[in-house]
């Protein structure tokens, strides 16, 4: 059985290389013209969260003491917060993340994948968001992303879409409620 504990707790020999090669593996972006643009992709999607905001953020861990996947998250309205200024879509989506400002980016390892950890991490988050005082939570992915289907599965609706580095993203929101409360 695959144990949700939240980052803080997290003690795992070797785990930041398995969260890496999670991340990596399930990244749209394979490729990096250099070292630095490599690094700089990994703070935009990852390394912020784990490393500003670690309290937001989950693993899901194997019951040999592996990272099976992680959701890092963060509370607050990322169009509101300066370090977000790259990501121009968040000021298209202002109006939709000041309801939302709860938002994560979660991801699995590919031989796990369709199982429920992925809905596990996020039953986690969205508990917390509330403890944490957020009314909702959304994630921006690409139209035509393959993880389209699994927001919708976990309560996301689609609320809004713009065009940003030529392609189309959207925004999927979910309220959160009592029920979210574990």
């Amino acid at each position: 059985m695959i144990e949700i504990i939240p980052y803080a707790a997290f003690s795992v020999p070797g785990g930041c290389q398995e969260i890496d090669a999670i991340f990596y593996a399930a990244s749209a972006t394979q490729c990096f013209a250099s070292a630095a643009e490599k690094t700089a992709f990994h703070w935009r999607w990852l390394g912020r969260y784990l490393t500003q905001e670690p309290e937001h953020s989950f693993l899901a861990i194997t019951p040999q003491n592996h990272v099976a996947g992680y959701l890092a998250g963060s509370i607050s309205d990322p169009a509101k917060r300066p370090e977000f200024n790259e990501l121009k879509y968040f000021q298209a989506f202002a109006h939709l993340t000041a309801l939302y400002p709860a938002h994560f980016h979660v991801n699995i390892a590919t031989k796990l994948r369709s199982g429920g950890v992925g809905t596990r991490l996020i039953s986690a988050f969205a508990a917390h968001a509330i403890d944490s005082g957020a009314t909702g939570m959304h994630i921006v992915t690409g139209r035509n992303a393959r993880n389209v289907a699994f927001y919708r599965r976990n309560g996301f609706v689609e609320l809004a879409s713009t065009t940003h580095n030529d392609q189309d993203v959207v925004l999927f929101a979910r309220k959160l409620t009592a029920c979210d409360q574990v």
